[in-house]
């Protein structure tokens, strides 16, 4: 049952990037509230589960490699945490100044291409991983699976909304496919072998903090175009229904 559940949330997510252009969110002139109230929902799963299970893997770590010798330990989870915030803030970077030198002078084709593929390629690892980390949710149960599940569904669906603005029909070619592909991937390997404790653990705050990073750059509401009331409704409801599961 875990793994059919699991199978059913990942072929789920990676539809939200291949049919994610297709997805209308309520009524066309409502779409950014709706995107705002998407936003808030993955928003209270960071703050109010995501980080508290940081703290479980980071415990879980520290038992697990006790007189290993390990540089750290105790804080290998938050450190790898770190470094997927920083990587994937990097990458964000890297993007937001190829398109102010696309707005400022004609870029060339060549350089334009590297960026959209090590855009798409960061997103494809880590779509991977979240895939990966949910057969592990879906084992300790289904109301766990159908949080991370609905909360990561709606962190892709502002992924892709992000990447198809970003980079257009380039990425309806090949993009959406990439990232539906890598999610499946994910699931399979997570599916077929054994995650020890430790890899587990470390995996767990990359991932945590690559969710954080990505919620403030992708979707905290940008400039005008986002509905701060949606935002409040949707982390409000979700931090209550998380808080009442677990």
């Amino acid at each position: 049952m875990d793994t059919m559940g699991s199978l059913v949330a990942a072929i789920l997510l990676s539809a939200t990037f291949i049919l994610g252009g297709h997805l209308e969110i309520g009524v066309k002139t409502h779409r950014r509230r709706w995107l705002s109230v998407a936003a808030g929902i993955a928003t209270a799963y960071v703050f109010v589960h995501l980080l508290p299970e940081m703290v479980r893997a980071q415990d879980a770590f520290t038992k697990a490699t006790a007189g290993s010798g390990l540089p750290f330990p105790e804080r290998r989870v938050y450190t790898s945490a770190l470094v997927g915030f920083v990587l994937l803030y990097g990458l964000e970077n890297l993007v937001s100044r190829s398109r102010a030198r696309r707005r400022e002078e004609k870029e060339k084709e060549g350089k334009r291409d590297l960026v959209y593929r090590l855009h798409v390629g960061g997103f494809a690892v880590y779509g991977g991983l979240v895939s990966y980390l949910m057969v592990d949710e879906a084992g300790r149960g289904l109301p766990f699976l159908i949080l991370y599940f609905v909360a990561m569904f709606l962190h892709f669906l502002g992924a892709d909304h992000s990447l198809r603005r970003e980079h257009g029909a380039l990425y309806d070619r090949s993009g959406k496919w990439i990232l539906g592909g890598a999610v499946l991937a994910g699931w399979v390997v997570g599916s077929l072998s054994t995650i020890s404790v430790t890899v587990l653990s470390t995996l767990q705050g990359f991932v945590g903090g690559g969710v954080v990073i990505n919620s403030m750059i992708m979707e905290l509401p940008k400039e005008n175009g986002g509905r701060f009331w949606p935002f409040c409704a949707g982390a409000a409801g979700y931090a209550l229904i998380v808080l009442l599961i677990i």
